[in-house]
């Protein structure tokens, strides 16, 4: 098949170079500008060309196929994902109702915090309510007692005096915080 094909195109050549006045011209002439396209209207290689090709389209048209058959696929298992059926139902209500138990639990916990919070505070209200009434007690008794009147009394009424020189007994502290004390202190 090749052969023939060849044959075909020398022939054709053959007829292209010869001209009007019948000179056998070696030359090409122009066709749409100075540049030759292509040198073989019909490769050597044609038949395994066109094979080529129609293998191409067949892959492409098989592409195109699968491509189909896959989108096919998809759309129906997006069509099969959306049909709720009665275990899905059941799980999306359990689900609902988990959801709610859990809200409800969530609201009452922060409710009893509100709660406790609201109860400290009154309970320090109130603790520092009692520690501003005793320190005016304090200052009261403090104020309404005058030392003098207590030295006077201890002194006139109940008998008792300053210590003298030899009464006072001077103890030697090792630079400790405190003293412990073992025996009776000497009159």
């Amino acid at each position: 098949m090749t052969e023939s094909n060849r044959a075909y195109r020398r022939t054709a050549y053959e007829n292209y170079n010869t001209n009007s006045y019948g000179r056998d011209d070696q030359r090409m002439t122009y066709i749409e500008g100075n540049a030759v396209r292509r040198m073989d209207a019909m490769p050597d290689d044609w038949e395994l060309e066109q094979k080529r090709q129609k293998e191409r389209e067949r892959r492409e048209l098989e592409e195109r196929q699968n491509a189909r058959r896959r989108r096919a696929i998809a759309r129906r298992n997006q069509d099969k994902a959306l049909i709720m059926n009665r275990g899905y139902v059941c799980f999306l209500t359990m689900a609902a109702i988990v959801t709610c138990i859990t809200a409800g639990v969530y609201i009452k916990l922060q409710s009893d915090i509100t709660i406790r919070l609201g109860h400290i505070a009154k309970l320090e209200a109130e603790v520092s309510q009692l520690k501003a009434d005793n320190d005016a007690t304090d200052k009261r008794l403090s104020t309404a007692i005058r030392m003098e009147d207590v030295k006077l009394k201890a002194v006139d009424e109940l008998g008792m005096a300053y210590p003298s020189e030899e009464q006072i007994v001077y103890y030697k502290i090792d630079h400790a915080d405190f003293m412990s004390q073992y025996g009776e202190i000497p009159q």
